[in-house]
């Protein structure tokens, strides 16, 4: 008999993974919990733009067995392409919740959350956290089915004081059945003083001897996989933090990801967050600055393509005063994909003196496509500085001109455009080996652009350093932001 959402299947997970009585009742009380909340109102601002229904577990979905913890399918061939360092990075490979090797860096603790659990003062600090909540009703609605059913939880705390010479790359690899629903949680705590930068790729896994590009075929036809997505970042006292979340799940994938930083006094945190996948993505990136000089700049790509539905908000939380976050969010659309982005700033009455900015630009290539943008603010202090801005349209044709006049085929100048609209967002990823791939991986998405299937290289632009389109400006969006 097939397991189903109950609390049976919780404790065949609690018993999995030798958990402590305490995190098992934690997962008793959250499913409890969230059999009474309401699912979103379709009146919510937030919520209406997307049919939550496709995202509950309940419907038609099936949890993961355990047994799947331990089955790694791939065919060395596959697991080869994920486990190639790209540069000098440090690069740790998990599939299906389970380590290919156990990364070892002096002075972390890098656990799965229930053996963390089980820790004296380490355990305690988890409890106390996943104890307290913070979020809206509607949003403990998901994150509780996460916290109830959470198949790969994983808990990295790094010590006071540390100072990283390299990035830290991580790749997530998951293996997703149809109709399968999969609960992935990560806690990051990062000590006071410390200097990290880190790459959280989360990639889906092929059937077992299929290639990547048959099993991409393959999920178009297949019925839809479900992710539940839950990561934290919590940065102590002038913790300085570069993370970047890489989603690259398969077409038939419906993600809810939840993905909030907290912020204590001095701690600075620059975050991108790059959406390659998915049928329908929900996403809700929160930022809570709760003490004095805290400080945020958070980054955000989105391309979409064929039919994807990408519904995004953003929650810039200033708690404490003389705090500042910076906000650039942008989507590049073809085919009849679907980008709704929704950006809220909140200044608490206590948070005099702070500084926020929010920007929101989508760029349409096809007269199929769909842009939404909805800034709101919601300001108690009287001291404060804000702004926010937005835009949406097709490719200026006064940019295409400005390249053609230099010699540049048309083609080529289209894609020029939409590479300089997205380059700003990827020059974020502090790992020139991964920019290099994402810019190709981009373009390589590209269609409609050019007959013949011209790139940039096609007219020997890279080639020739002295070509003047080089020194080309990136375009910084379609058209001029307004602002409010």
């Amino acid at each position: 008999m097939a397991a189903s959402f109950d609390l049976t299947t919780i404790d065949a997970l609690a018993r999995h993974f030798k958990e402590p009585a305490w995190l098992t009742d934690l997962r008793h009380k959250a499913f409890e919990t969230q059999q009474q909340l309401p699912w979103p109102h379709p009146s919510d601002e937030i919520w209406r733009r997307t049919d939550v229904s496709l995202l509950d577990p309940m419907r038609g979905f099936l949890p993961r067995p355990p047994s799947l913890f331990e089955s790694l399918s791939l065919k060395e061939a596959h697991l080869s392409l994920f486990t190639q360092p790209l540069g000098e990075e440090q690069l740790f490979v998990r599939v299906n919740g389970t380590w290919l090797a156990q990364p070892q860096i002096s002075g972390w603790l890098i656990e799965d959350v229930a053996d963390v659990a089980q820790m004296g003062k380490q355990g305690d600090w988890i409890r106390k956290f996943l104890e307290t909540d913070g979020l809206s009703q509607t949003e403990q609605k998901l994150t509780h089915l996460n916290l109830a059913f959470h198949d790969d939880a994983l808990s990295i705390q790094i010590p006071d004081d540390f100072i990283g010479s390299v990035p830290i790359r991580l790749i997530h690899a998951l293996s997703m059945a149809p109709s399968q629903a999969l609960f992935p949680m990560t806690i990051i705590r990062v000590g006071k003083g410390s200097s990290v930068t880190w790459v959280d790729e989360y990639l889906s896994l092929p059937e077992s001897g299929m290639s990547l590009s048959a099993s991409q075929a393959s999920a178009e036809t297949t019925e839809a996989h479900l992710v539940n997505s839950r990561i934290e970042l919590v940065l102590e006292k002038d913790a300085r933090v570069h993370y970047v979340r890489l989603q690259r799940w398969d077409i038939q994938a419906r993600e809810f990801l939840l993905l909030r930083a907290t912020l204590g006094r001095g701690a600075q945190l620059t975050l991108a967050n790059l959406n390659l996948g998915s049928s329908l993505s929900k996403t809700h990136l929160i930022t809570k600055l709760m003490e004095e000089q805290a400080s945020s700049f958070l980054y955000g790509f989105t391309f979409g393509k064929r039919n994807q539905h990408i519904d995004q908000h953003t929650l810039q939380d200033h708690q404490a005063p003389h705090t500042s976050s910076d906000l650039k969010v942008r989507a590049a659309l073809q085919d009849k994909s679907r980008m709704i982005y929704t950006g809220l700033i909140r200044i608490a009455q206590s948070a005099q003196q702070t500084n926020a900015f929010q920007e929101n630009h989508n760029l349409l290539l096809s007269e199929n496509t769909q842009a939404e943008t909805i800034p709101m603010l919601e300001i108690l202090a009287d001291d404060v500085q804000c702004k926010h801005g937005a835009s949406i349209g097709p490719i200026d044709e006064e940019q295409i001109f400005y390249a053609m006049a230099r010699g540049v085929p048309r083609a080529v100048a289209e894609r020029l455009v939409v590479m300089g609209f997205v380059e700003p967002i990827i020059a974020q990823v502090p790992f020139e080996p991964l920019r290099q791939r994402l810019r190709q991986e981009i373009e390589g998405e590209l269609h409609g652009w050019g007959a013949g299937g011209d790139k940039i290289a096609d007219c020997g632009l890279e080639q020739n350093p002295k070509s003047e389109i080089k020194n080309v400006p990136h375009a910084p969006f379609p058209t001029p932001p307004t602002y409010g």
